[in-house]
């Protein structure tokens, strides 16, 4: 059941951060897609990486999700410091040319924190981040979800090639990986091949394979100031077994593993205080019982599910009354669409699905099962803004600072915190950062 967040505390420091971080430092950001703040606090004992990275530095304890808790609009808040009326990326899918697209960072409206650590002179590398410009790397390697996310994607056909390829286009001009001992990036099986489990072996051997690079790399003779990374399929496994589902739980504890690695990898070396370990999730998560079609209800409108929030393009005030009346039979709620920039806001209608629900696409024998049904993915997020289970965790350990919780963060701030570690200046943000 979706539910609104607990009041926020008056005081949000729980234990005073009177000892400020040696800064400036070199920060590895490691996100985990799609952990919430509920699975960790219920569920750390079986996570002893991120316990550890818990009590040794500053602590989240919810870091509010993005309206609407999806990927995109999650990793675009982090990477900018900026809200997705402000960033741009208002969706997993944005609306360009009428009609719904891949979100891209050629779509980011303001600067990432790689763009302007790469600005300062930092030497800045991604290995297998989303929304990240190769323009602002040294050392870049793509998402390697990147190509499964375009082909999945309704206007794939429409895409350019140069797009299409450039998720497969690795910046290494110095040849930095190879010196690592990083070879084959994207050398795991296909998911296209005839074992039903392919896909997410593949996924694990991919998440590994990037968290390895990121690891070689800061361990290299020539260590980045900053690197960014991800595991994925932390959310993949929660979409298709089920939220604490046993499955559910061995992907995060293997990613918890993959951390863990990695920074045994930098305390060989001697650099387990060079470098401040980031630890942050997109969006939390929740089990669903029932999805609603969209297709079967409103057939006539261009509309893109965003988990439990419903985008519907619209042309004027006669779409929405349409769409408002058709969807209310299934108790679906309209939405602000403050989340959208200004410029677009009056073309797209958002809806929130009803507790326990989510909206899908109709494939297969679903054509014939009506308006709703039971959910392909038996957990999701993009829950009512406001929804506990979409608050994801945020974890920063960093050399030379006391240990800190802080109650709750907003998306906003965790830019700013990253560039306070960075020594980058917070000119360019909205908000603090929290050291």
């Amino acid at each position: 059941m979706t539910h609104t967040n607990p009041s926020r505390p008056t005081a949000r420091f729980h234990t005073p951060a009177s000892i400020k971080p040696r800064a400036p430092t070199k920060a590895i950001l490691i996100l985990m897609d799609g952990v919430s703040a509920d699975y960790f606090e219920k569920h750390k004992h079986r996570l002893p990486t991120l316990l550890r990275l818990a009590g040794d530095g500053l602590s989240i304890t919810r870091l509010r999700s993005t309206v609407p808790g999806t990927s995109m609009p999650g990793r675009a808040s982090m990477l900018t410091g900026a809200a997705p009326q402000a960033n741009g990326i208002y969706g997993n899918h944005i609306v360009r040319d009428g009609s719904f697209v891949c979100a891209d960072a050629s779509d980011l409206r303001v600067p990432t924190i790689a763009k302007l650590a790469k600005n300062s002179g930092l030497d800045v590398a991604s290995i297998g981040a989303g929304l990240i410009d190769p323009a602002d790397c040294d050392v870049f390697v793509p998402a390697w979800w990147e190509r499964g996310f375009l082909q999945g994607s309704r206007s794939f056909k429409s895409l350019s090639e140069n797009r299409i390829a450039r998720s497969r286009m690795i910046k290494d001009p110095d040849g930095r990986l190879r010196a690592a001992g990083v070879f084959d990036l994207f050398g795991f099986p296909s998911s296209s091949d005839t074992v039903a489990s392919t896909a997410l072996v593949a996924g694990l051997a991919a998440d590994h394979l990037m968290i390895g690079a990121a690891g070689a790399l800061a361990c290299s003779e020539n260590p980045p100031d900053l690197i960014l990374t991800e595991i994925d399929m932390t959310d993949s496994i929660q979409h298709q077994f089920g939220y604490e589902s046993e499955a559910a739980h061995w992907s995060v504890a293997a990613a918890d593993m993959m951390i863990g690695a990695l920074i045994e990898g930098l305390r060989r070396v001697g650099r387990e205080d060079d470098y401040a370990i980031v630890v942050a999730s997109d969006h939390g998560h929740s089990a669903v019982h029932t999805t609603i079609y969209p297709d079967a209800i409103i057939p006539d409108l261009l509309w893109e599910s965003e988990g439990a929030t419903l985008h519907v393009l619209v042309d004027g005030a006669h779409d929405r009354r349409i769409a408002d009346g058709l969807l209310a039979r299934f108790q679906v709620e309209p939405w602000s669409s403050d989340h959208v920039p200004v410029n677009e806001r009056d073309c797209i209608a958002t809806y929130v699905a009803p507790p326990g629900h989510s909206f899908e696409e109709t494939v297969g024998d679903t054509q014939e099962a009506g308006p709703t049904g039971r959910p392909r993915y038996l957990s999701t997020h993009g829950f009512r803004p406001g929804s506990a289970e979409d608050d994801r965790i945020c974890l920063l350990s960093i050399p030379g600072m006391q240990p800190c919780n802080v109650a709750w963060g907003s998306a906003e701030e965790f830019t700013p915190t990253i560039a306070q570690i960075l020594g980058l200046s917070n000119a360019p943000f909205s908000a603090k950062g929290l050291l």
